[in-house]
Protein backbone atom coordinates (compact mmCIF):
# COMPACT_ATOMS: atom_id res chain seq x y z
CA UNK A 1 0.00 0.00 0.00
CA UNK A 2 2.85 2.39 0.80
CA UNK A 3 4.46 1.66 -2.55
CA UNK A 4 1.19 2.16 -4.44
CA UNK A 5 0.64 5.45 -2.62
CA UNK A 6 4.12 6.72 -3.47
CA UNK A 7 3.83 6.05 -7.21
CA UNK A 8 0.06 6.45 -7.65
CA UNK A 9 -0.66 2.84 -8.63
CA UNK A 10 -4.35 2.94 -9.49
CA UNK A 11 -4.64 -0.85 -9.72
CA UNK A 12 -3.90 -1.10 -5.99
CA UNK A 13 -6.32 1.74 -5.23
CA UNK A 14 -9.13 -0.02 -7.07
CA UNK A 15 -8.38 -3.27 -5.27
CA UNK A 16 -8.50 -1.59 -1.85
CA UNK A 17 -11.78 0.12 -2.75
CA UNK A 18 -13.26 -3.28 -3.64
CA UNK A 19 -12.31 -4.57 -0.21
CA UNK A 20 -13.65 -1.53 1.64
CA UNK A 21 -16.67 -1.09 -0.71
CA UNK A 22 -17.74 2.30 -2.08
CA UNK A 23 -20.68 2.42 0.31
CA UNK A 24 -18.43 2.33 3.37
CA UNK A 25 -16.17 5.02 1.91
CA UNK A 26 -19.11 7.29 1.10
CA UNK A 27 -20.43 6.85 4.64
CA UNK A 28 -16.97 7.71 6.01
CA UNK A 29 -16.99 11.04 4.15
CA UNK A 30 -20.43 11.77 5.59
CA UNK A 31 -19.09 11.14 9.10
CA UNK A 32 -16.41 13.72 8.37
CA UNK A 33 -19.22 16.17 7.53
CA UNK A 34 -17.78 16.86 4.06
CA UNK A 35 -20.45 19.12 2.48
CA UNK A 36 -20.49 17.48 -0.98
CA UNK A 37 -22.38 14.20 -1.15
CA UNK A 38 -20.29 11.48 -2.82
CA UNK A 39 -22.30 8.70 -4.45
CA UNK A 40 -21.01 5.18 -3.72
CA UNK A 41 -19.62 4.27 -7.14
CA UNK A 42 -16.42 2.19 -7.52
CA UNK A 43 -14.87 4.92 -9.67
CA UNK A 44 -14.50 7.21 -6.65
CA UNK A 45 -11.35 5.22 -5.87
CA UNK A 46 -9.74 7.06 -8.79
CA UNK A 47 -11.08 10.50 -7.87
CA UNK A 48 -14.16 10.67 -10.08
CA UNK A 49 -16.10 12.77 -7.55
CA UNK A 50 -15.84 16.57 -7.64
CA UNK A 51 -14.57 18.08 -4.39
CA UNK A 52 -13.37 21.62 -3.83
CA UNK A 53 -9.92 22.51 -2.54
CA UNK A 54 -11.61 23.55 0.69
CA UNK A 55 -13.10 20.05 1.10
CA UNK A 56 -9.86 18.31 0.13
CA UNK A 57 -7.94 20.18 2.83
CA UNK A 58 -10.70 19.28 5.27
CA UNK A 59 -10.25 15.58 4.48
CA UNK A 60 -6.45 15.63 4.59
CA UNK A 61 -6.47 17.33 7.98
CA UNK A 62 -7.29 13.92 9.52
CA UNK A 63 -3.78 12.54 9.02
CA UNK A 64 -1.54 15.23 10.56
CA UNK A 65 -4.35 16.07 13.01
CA UNK A 66 -3.95 12.87 15.06
CA UNK A 67 -7.04 11.32 13.50
CA UNK A 68 -9.34 14.31 14.09
CA UNK A 69 -11.28 15.92 11.26
CA UNK A 70 -11.02 19.70 11.43
CA UNK A 71 -13.30 21.97 9.44
CA UNK A 72 -11.21 24.77 7.90
CA UNK A 73 -12.04 28.26 9.17
CA UNK A 74 -11.32 31.49 7.36
CA UNK A 75 -11.37 33.70 10.44
CA UNK A 76 -9.57 32.82 13.67
CA UNK A 77 -10.22 36.04 15.58
CA UNK A 78 -11.41 39.61 15.16
CA UNK A 79 -9.36 42.50 16.57
CA UNK A 80 -9.96 46.22 16.82
CA UNK A 81 -7.47 48.82 15.55
CA UNK A 82 -5.57 48.66 18.84
CA UNK A 83 -5.07 44.90 18.67
CA UNK A 84 -7.66 44.00 21.28
CA UNK A 85 -9.43 40.73 20.53
CA UNK A 86 -13.14 41.32 20.08
CA UNK A 87 -14.07 37.79 19.05
CA UNK A 88 -12.12 34.51 19.12
CA UNK A 89 -13.43 31.39 17.41
CA UNK A 90 -13.15 27.98 19.03
CA UNK A 91 -11.68 25.38 16.67
CA UNK A 92 -12.55 22.59 19.06
CA UNK A 93 -16.22 22.89 18.22
CA UNK A 94 -15.47 21.92 14.60
CA UNK A 95 -13.30 18.91 15.40
CA UNK A 96 -14.38 15.28 15.59
CA UNK A 97 -12.47 12.01 15.71
CA UNK A 98 -12.45 10.23 12.34
CA UNK A 99 -9.84 7.48 12.80
CA UNK A 100 -7.66 6.39 15.70
CA UNK A 101 -4.33 8.10 16.28
CA UNK A 102 -2.29 5.06 15.26
CA UNK A 103 -3.97 4.78 11.84
CA UNK A 104 -3.51 8.52 11.26
CA UNK A 105 0.20 8.34 12.07
CA UNK A 106 0.68 5.32 9.81
CA UNK A 107 -0.88 7.27 6.94
CA UNK A 108 1.44 10.20 7.65
CA UNK A 109 4.49 7.96 7.43
CA UNK A 110 3.28 6.28 4.25
CA UNK A 111 2.66 9.68 2.66
CA UNK A 112 6.35 10.47 3.03
CA UNK A 113 6.81 8.17 0.03
CA UNK A 114 5.45 10.54 -2.66
CA UNK A 115 7.55 13.52 -1.46
CA UNK A 116 10.81 11.57 -1.16
CA UNK A 117 11.00 8.88 -3.86
CA UNK A 118 7.55 8.90 -5.51
CA UNK A 119 5.59 11.17 -7.85
CA UNK A 120 6.88 14.30 -6.07
CA UNK A 121 10.37 12.90 -5.46
CA UNK A 122 12.87 15.13 -3.67
CA UNK A 123 10.37 17.70 -2.41
CA UNK A 124 11.09 17.10 1.27
CA UNK A 125 14.84 17.12 0.67
CA UNK A 126 14.78 20.35 -1.37
CA UNK A 127 12.80 22.18 1.31
CA UNK A 128 14.99 20.76 4.06
CA UNK A 129 12.02 19.57 6.08
CA UNK A 130 12.66 16.83 8.60
CA UNK A 131 9.20 15.31 8.16
CA UNK A 132 6.54 15.91 5.53
CA UNK A 133 3.71 14.12 3.75
CA UNK A 134 1.99 14.73 0.44
CA UNK A 135 0.09 13.31 -2.52
CA UNK A 136 -0.15 14.21 -6.19
CA UNK A 137 -3.32 13.77 -8.23
CA UNK A 138 -4.45 14.03 -11.85
CA UNK A 139 -8.00 13.58 -13.14
CA UNK A 140 -9.15 12.18 -16.48
CA UNK A 141 -7.84 13.84 -19.64
CA UNK A 142 -5.69 16.24 -17.61
CA UNK A 143 -8.68 18.32 -16.55
CA UNK A 144 -7.36 18.83 -12.99
CA UNK A 145 -3.99 18.72 -11.26
CA UNK A 146 -3.64 18.40 -7.50
CA UNK A 147 -1.03 18.45 -4.81
CA UNK A 148 -1.90 18.15 -1.14
CA UNK A 149 0.94 18.40 1.37
CA UNK A 150 1.49 18.93 5.07
CA UNK A 151 4.12 19.29 7.75
CA UNK A 152 3.57 18.86 11.51
CA UNK A 153 2.55 22.53 11.73
CA UNK A 154 0.93 23.45 8.43
CA UNK A 155 -1.25 21.88 5.72
CA UNK A 156 -1.72 23.36 2.24
CA UNK A 157 -3.28 22.33 -1.04
CA UNK A 158 -2.91 23.31 -4.69
CA UNK A 159 -5.35 22.86 -7.54
CA UNK A 160 -4.64 23.66 -11.19
CA UNK A 161 -7.47 23.45 -13.69
CA UNK A 162 -10.52 25.18 -15.16
CA UNK A 163 -14.09 25.44 -13.95
CA UNK A 164 -15.20 24.27 -17.40
CA UNK A 165 -13.90 20.73 -17.99
CA UNK A 166 -14.07 21.35 -21.74
CA UNK A 167 -10.74 23.16 -21.32
CA UNK A 168 -7.95 20.63 -20.83
CA UNK A 169 -4.17 20.51 -20.98
CA UNK A 170 -3.32 18.19 -23.83
CA UNK A 171 0.37 17.79 -23.05
CA UNK A 172 1.25 14.51 -21.35
CA UNK A 173 4.20 16.21 -19.66
CA UNK A 174 1.94 17.71 -17.00
CA UNK A 175 0.43 15.91 -14.04
CA UNK A 176 0.00 16.65 -10.33
CA UNK A 177 3.73 16.45 -9.67
CA UNK A 178 4.70 18.88 -12.44
CA UNK A 179 1.75 21.30 -12.56
CA UNK A 180 0.49 21.65 -8.97
CA UNK A 181 3.51 20.61 -6.89
CA UNK A 182 5.78 23.54 -7.98
CA UNK A 183 3.20 26.07 -6.73
CA UNK A 184 2.99 24.32 -3.38
CA UNK A 185 6.79 24.15 -3.14
CA UNK A 186 7.19 27.87 -3.90
CA UNK A 187 4.64 28.70 -1.20
CA UNK A 188 6.42 26.60 1.43
CA UNK A 189 9.78 28.16 0.58
CA UNK A 190 8.33 31.52 1.52
CA UNK A 191 6.77 30.04 4.67
CA UNK A 192 10.10 28.67 5.88
CA UNK A 193 11.87 31.91 4.97
CA UNK A 194 9.50 33.99 7.13
CA UNK A 195 10.72 33.31 10.68
CA UNK A 196 7.89 35.35 12.20
CA UNK A 197 5.43 32.55 11.33
CA UNK A 198 7.08 30.10 13.70
CA UNK A 199 7.01 27.24 11.15
CA UNK A 200 10.12 25.12 11.74
CA UNK A 201 11.80 22.74 9.31
CA UNK A 202 12.80 20.53 12.23
CA UNK A 203 9.26 19.91 13.47
CA UNK A 204 8.30 16.24 13.83
CA UNK A 205 5.00 14.41 13.92
CA UNK A 206 4.21 13.16 17.40
CA UNK A 207 4.39 9.38 17.56
CA UNK A 208 1.59 7.58 19.43
CA UNK A 209 2.77 5.52 22.41
CA UNK A 210 1.23 2.37 20.91
CA UNK A 211 3.72 2.47 18.07
CA UNK A 212 6.64 1.78 20.39
CA UNK A 213 5.72 -1.86 19.80
CA UNK A 214 7.73 -3.07 16.75
CA UNK A 215 4.65 -4.89 15.44
CA UNK A 216 2.93 -1.53 14.93
CA UNK A 217 5.91 0.18 13.32
CA UNK A 218 4.66 2.71 10.77
CA UNK A 219 7.94 3.56 9.03
CA UNK A 220 7.37 1.86 5.68
CA UNK A 221 10.37 3.47 3.99
CA UNK A 222 12.91 1.20 5.66
CA UNK A 223 11.15 -1.92 4.36
CA UNK A 224 11.50 -0.95 0.70
CA UNK A 225 14.29 -2.41 -1.36
CA UNK A 226 15.73 0.77 -2.84
CA UNK A 227 18.01 -1.28 -5.13
CA UNK A 228 14.93 -2.54 -6.96
CA UNK A 229 14.00 0.98 -8.07
CA UNK A 230 15.07 1.76 -11.63
CA UNK A 231 14.14 4.13 -14.42
CA UNK A 232 11.90 1.65 -16.24
CA UNK A 233 9.85 0.65 -13.23
CA UNK A 234 9.95 3.24 -10.48
CA UNK A 235 9.15 0.99 -7.56
CA UNK A 236 10.32 -2.33 -8.96
CA UNK A 237 6.72 -3.58 -8.99
CA UNK A 238 4.11 -4.21 -11.64
CA UNK A 239 0.38 -4.72 -11.87
CA UNK A 240 0.68 -8.44 -11.07
CA UNK A 241 1.87 -7.48 -7.59
CA UNK A 242 -1.62 -6.11 -6.93
CA UNK A 243 -3.50 -9.07 -8.35
CA UNK A 244 -6.65 -10.45 -6.78
CA UNK A 245 -6.05 -12.73 -3.83
CA UNK A 246 -7.94 -15.85 -4.84
CA UNK A 247 -7.73 -17.30 -1.34
CA UNK A 248 -10.26 -14.73 -0.13
CA UNK A 249 -13.44 -14.36 -2.16
CA UNK A 250 -14.66 -10.79 -2.49
CA UNK A 251 -18.21 -10.85 -3.90
CA UNK A 252 -19.05 -8.38 -6.67
CA UNK A 253 -21.32 -5.47 -5.88
CA UNK A 254 -23.45 -5.96 -8.97
CA UNK A 255 -25.94 -8.80 -9.30
CA UNK A 256 -24.77 -12.14 -10.67
CA UNK A 257 -25.54 -12.82 -14.36
CA UNK A 258 -28.64 -14.87 -15.14
CA UNK A 259 -27.92 -18.56 -15.62
CA UNK A 260 -29.37 -19.53 -19.00
CA UNK A 261 -29.67 -23.18 -17.92
CA UNK A 262 -32.03 -22.24 -15.10
CA UNK A 263 -35.61 -22.49 -16.53
CA UNK A 264 -36.99 -20.19 -13.86
CA UNK A 265 -34.56 -17.40 -14.65
CA UNK A 266 -34.72 -18.13 -18.37
CA UNK A 267 -38.46 -17.37 -18.49
CA UNK A 268 -38.01 -14.03 -16.77
CA UNK A 269 -37.77 -12.20 -20.05
CA UNK A 270 -39.73 -9.04 -20.79
CA UNK A 271 -43.05 -10.00 -22.40
CA UNK A 272 -44.57 -8.32 -25.38
CA UNK A 273 -46.75 -5.34 -24.58
CA UNK A 274 -50.41 -6.39 -24.91
CA UNK A 275 -51.99 -3.19 -23.68
CA UNK A 276 -54.66 -1.49 -25.80
CA UNK A 277 -53.32 1.33 -27.89
CA UNK A 278 -54.71 4.77 -27.23
CA UNK A 279 -57.07 6.17 -29.90
CA UNK A 280 -55.83 8.78 -32.31
CA UNK A 281 -56.66 12.38 -31.64
CA UNK A 282 -58.98 12.63 -34.66
CA UNK A 283 -60.93 9.54 -33.62
CA UNK A 284 -61.53 10.51 -30.01
CA UNK A 285 -64.81 12.40 -30.73
CA UNK A 286 -66.32 9.76 -33.02
CA UNK A 287 -68.59 7.13 -31.45
CA UNK A 288 -67.53 3.55 -31.90
CA UNK A 289 -70.92 2.45 -33.34
CA UNK A 290 -70.75 5.13 -36.06
CA UNK A 291 -67.36 3.92 -37.22
CA UNK A 292 -68.64 0.33 -37.21
CA UNK A 293 -71.72 1.16 -39.39
CA UNK A 294 -69.57 3.08 -41.81
CA UNK A 295 -67.41 0.05 -42.27
CA UNK A 296 -70.38 -2.28 -42.86
CA UNK A 297 -71.98 -0.03 -45.56
CA UNK A 298 -68.71 0.14 -47.41
CA UNK A 299 -68.45 -3.62 -47.42
CA UNK A 300 -72.03 -4.03 -48.78
CA UNK A 301 -72.27 -1.27 -51.38
CA UNK A 302 -68.65 -0.55 -52.04
CA UNK A 303 -67.19 2.88 -52.71
CA UNK A 304 -69.29 5.08 -54.99
CA UNK A 305 -67.38 6.29 -57.99
CA UNK A 306 -68.22 9.66 -59.52
CA UNK A 307 -68.88 9.70 -63.23
CA UNK A 308 -66.49 11.73 -65.25
CA UNK A 309 -68.19 14.52 -67.18
CA UNK A 310 -67.41 15.13 -70.84
CA UNK A 311 -66.10 18.63 -70.21
CA UNK A 312 -63.68 17.55 -67.46
CA UNK A 313 -60.06 17.96 -68.44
Amino acid sequence: MASALAWSRNCATAYIMKQVTPGQFSSFLERLNIPTHVDPYPSIALGSCDLSLYEMMWGYSVFPGHGFSTKPSFITRIEDRNGNVIKRFDFGSNRKEAVNEVAAYQMVKMMEGPVTVGTAAGLMQRLGAKEMGGKTGTTNKNADFWFMGFTPQLLAGTWVGCDDRFIQIESAAYYGGTAARPIWEAFFKKVYADKSLGISKDAEFSKPPELENPINDADMMKYWDMNAIDSTNNDGMNKEDYGLDTSTYIPPESKAPVDEEDPVKKDNKPKKDTTTKAPKIGDMNQPDDKKEKKGILRKIFGKKEEKKKDNDY
